[in-house]
């Protein structure tokens, strides 16, 4: 019996197979990975990329800050969320970020897989989605995770097998370069690498000038994007934001708001306490400073649960031990996925799921506005602004408070909570003519009370006021 138990802990990786393809599956029918206002104006920032075959490098879509110079960083993942939605609407962007997600966990399972028990590595995948859920959205970051992933990978194997990496894999940063500005963090991983090749390598010098070389050319090709230098330090610009505790994903992790991060990480803690792997001290140092990230800005948790899991496995492996399956059995179980992913995939184009309305897409509040008024200036609610844009319509502010500013980021939110000073102001400077609001903002009441407002539509979702 003790036998059977451990030959079922050294089972083949078809157990992680299994667990790619229920996350794909999961996410290709999932809804609320549509709940980000952000995801919409993204879907039009793409099809306007593919109408004008360029990116733009201005505003084309408000009329606040229309002509303003915007940094489009994300414009590849704009294209492909574009092509999907032009091929099989929301199906298809379903489908490539279920993809996203499934690449993303084969990559860390198969990585850990080479170090620990596959029961083991299957149960470390499991807690990885489980921290990675809460930021499932079909917006960019996504779509960079196995970016993420594969980037830690070539940085491990590297100094696995005592170098740097090859010049070739500054390609991955070419790509993830135009995909999410995540890859600033792909950048910083490369001092702390370095560092530990100073620390652990014979020949030193050497050790630090090729991975000098390496990390001069990864960040020489992340310049080629459409804004340049510009590019590369948009990244780190808006981190300097003042109006970023605003914004939701940008607030700091806490308990009451993120128990399963919290809870995740100390389950995770606590196994590798309990293994007591020797983590080299730039590891260490790395995976400190993605945590504090994480503390500060809630979006950073699932690059901290990603990159801090591929750090800690090496260490985990027991000495002598490889745990790592032929390849012609990773071929059988990629083969496997492949196919399971393609009869999801078919299942999911073939099943029609309409799009609901919800707290960041009111579209049946917008389809209501005569499309005279549809035309004029809107005043409307932050999370409201990229449904607008999709709908062809010019926002009030839309989720790029980067290029708006913090000024107009702060006004807008100010007005939203019932600011009727700020709002008149508004409405003189730019001529508002209706407006487009969460039910339980403070401004609803305000307008409600107001005899030169008219409201012509609401629902659970969105009220609608016309100016008389």
């Amino acid at each position: 019996m003790q036998r059977n138990f451990r030959e079922s802990l050294e089972w083949d990786g078809w157990p992680l197979a299994a667990m790619v393809f229920l996350a794909f599956a999961f996410v290709a029918f999932s809804q609320t990975i549509f709940n980000d206002g952000d995801t919409y104006w993204h879907i039009g920032a793409g099809r306007w990329i593919l109408q004008h075959f360029s990116v733009p490098v201005t505003d084309p879509f408000s009329f606040t800050a229309r002509g303003r110079a915007w940094t489009s960083h994300e414009w590849l993942s704009e294209i492909l969320v574009a092509v999907a939605f032009n091929a099989r609407s929301w199906a298809g962007i379903g489908i490539i970020f279920g993809a996203a997600v499934g690449a993303t966990l084969l990559l860390v399972g198969l990585e850990l897989k080479r170090s620990v028990r596959p029961l083991y590595a299957v149960a470390a995948v499991v807690l990885l989605f489980v921290l990675l859920e809460p930021s499932l959205l079909a917006r960019p970051h996504v779509l960079a995770w196995p970016m993420v992933a594969a980037w830690t990978m070539v940085m491990l194997r590297s100094r696995a097998a005592h170098r740097s990496p090859p010049l070739a894999a500054a390609l991955l940063m070419l790509v993830w370069a135009n995909l999410h500005a995540s890859f600033a963090f792909g950048l910083v991983m490369l001092p702390f690498f370095a560092l530990e090749a100073l620390l652990y390598e014979r020949d030193r010098k050497q050790a630090v000038i090729s991975w000098a070389i390496f990390g001069l050319l990864s960040l020489l090709v992340t310049l080629a994007n459409p804004s340049g230098l510009q590019g590369l330090l948009y990244a780190f610009q808006v981190s300097a934001m003042k109006t970023l505790p605003l914004i939701n994903e940008w607030r700091p992790s806490s308990l009451s708001r993120d128990p399963l991060f919290f809870a995740m990480t100390a389950l995770a803690a606590l196994a590798i306490v309990f293994s007591r792997p020797r983590i080299p001290f730039p590891r260490l140092l790395l995976i400190a400073a993605l945590f504090s990230l994480a503390l500060s800005h809630a979006r950073h948790q699932a690059l901290f649960g990603i990159v801090s899991l591929l750090l800690v496995a090496p260490s985990l492996r027991k000495e002598g031990r490889d745990h790592g399956r032929d390849l012609p059995d990773c071929a059988y179980q990629a083969a496997a996925v492949a196919a399971g992913m393609l009869i999801i995939s078919a299942i999911r184009l073939s099943v029609w799921i309409p799009h609901k309305d919800s707290p960041v897409y009111p579209g049946q509040a917008i389809a209501s506005v005569p499309a005279p008024l549809r035309a004029r200036p809107v005043l409307n609610a932050y999370d409201f602004g990229g449904a607008l844009i999709l709908n062809g319509v010019s926002p009030f502010i839309d989720g790029r408070a980067d290029m708006y500013g913090d000024d107009h980021t702060a006004n807008a939110y100010a007005i939203e909570r019932g600011d009727a000073g700020r709002f008149e102001a508004a409405v003189n400077r730019w001529d508002i003519r209706w407006s487009i609001l969460h039910p339980a903002e403070r401004l609803v009441g305000v307008l409600d009370r107001s005899p030169e407002w008219q409201r012509i539509y609401a629902d659970k979702y969105a009220v609608v006021y016309a100016r008389r």
